[in-house]
């Protein structure tokens, strides 16, 4: 009997892997993909289009001012969908999606935002207003 229960709880922790955790995506790399090949509908259009098309929530970003001789010019911002709690998890926030910005974003006004209440870039309300309103 115990060795039944046993496997049992075995088969049962096995079957866990499948749980997701954000629900109405199964799997989100093929689900960024398809994004990634449907962009030309996102494509000049503002931001919200894209962020309220999103089946998934937007947990962490993390900008980028790629430009040498101007770093106060965010050129694109990365989006992921799990919120990192310290340095080791970084690699958590795989897979993601950049964003490359037409018209660039000001890059000190998005690391005061990232800084703010020490939330190391989690998405947040004035995130999603900075980025909307640009």
């Amino acid at each position: 009997m115990k060795k039944i229960f046993f496997i049992s709880l075995i088969i049962m922790l096995a079957n866990t892997k499948n749980i997701n955790a954000q629900t109405g995506v199964p799997d989100t790399l093929a689900y960024l993909q398809n994004i990634v090949a449907n962009k030309a509908q996102y494509i000049g259009q503002p931001f919200s289009i894209l962020k309220n098309s999103l089946q998934i929530q937007v947990k962490f970003f993390f900008p980028f001012a790629s430009l040498p001789y101007d770093k106060t010019k965010e050129t694109s911002t990365q989006f992921s969908f799990y919120f990192p709690q310290n340095a080791d998890e970084m690699y958590l926030t795989y897979p993601s999606l950049r964003i490359s910005w037409q018209q660039y974003l000001n890059a000190n006004q998005s690391n005061i935002i990232r800084a703010t209440n020490n939330n190391r870039g989690q998405w947040n309300v004035a995130a999603y207003n900075f980025i909307t309103m640009q």
